[in-house]
């Protein structure tokens, strides 16, 4: 029963902090504000999530399960090489706008350096290591351009689908979601792979 409860509260502390996020923006993501919503004492926050980095890394990885994304991460990994790296970076295009409060939490945390930083960090590691799966094995079956190694190859499309290059072209510039997908998937791969 207590470990059922356990999970319970955390699911509950991460969807307040997850509505903070999306309906209050960043700084509305503080421990205190997110036990207040959630209707726990801080001290269970923090023996949760430990810091506001752990919270915001926690609240990612909750929303990446919840929304389906890990699934569809892994059904691109079925395809062949080059529509694998497509495929996924389309998912990702897809769930920016998803993530979006959260990563924005995540990049003002690595902004002004504080304890959020490292989960920064922790969360765009891991895409890139997401990219870097079928990056490999576009390299593998020779379809990189001339140049590129598959550590450069994913920094350069990871960089291309960045939230904050999103946030500028879509809800600065005024592009829509699918004009974002299409021309950062085609520029990224029209740079990395190699003519056939």
């Amino acid at each position: 029963m207590s470990t059922q409860l356990s999970a319970d509260t955390r699911a509950r502390i991460l969807e307040a902090a997850w509505d903070l996020a999306r309906n209050e923006g960043p700084g509305a993501v503080s421990m205190k504000a997110i036990a207040a919503a959630a209707g726990v004492s801080r001290q269970l926050v923090y023996f949760h999530y430990e810091n506001r980095a752990g919270l915001l890394v926690a609240m990612a990885r909750h929303q990446d399960r919840r929304s389906g994304f890990i699934d569809r991460v892994l059904a691109t990994r079925a395809l062949a090489p080059i529509e694998s790296l497509e495929a996924l970076m389309r998912e990702w295009c897809a769930y920016i706008p998803e993530i979006l409060p959260v990563a924005r939490a995540l990049e003002a945390a690595l902004t002004t350096g504080d304890e959020g930083s490292s989960a920064w960090r922790d969360r765009f590691d891991d895409l890139w290591r997401a990219f870097r799966i079928p990056v490999e094995r576009v390299a593998a079956d020779g379809g990189l351009a001339e140049g590129w190694t598959p550590d450069t190859a994913t920094d350069w499309i990871w960089a291309q689908v960045q939230p904050a290059s999103y946030e500028h072209l879509v809800e600065v510039r005024g592009w829509t979601q699918e004009q974002f997908a299409e021309r950062a998937t085609a520029a990224a791969l029209g740079a990395v792979l190699a003519k056939r």
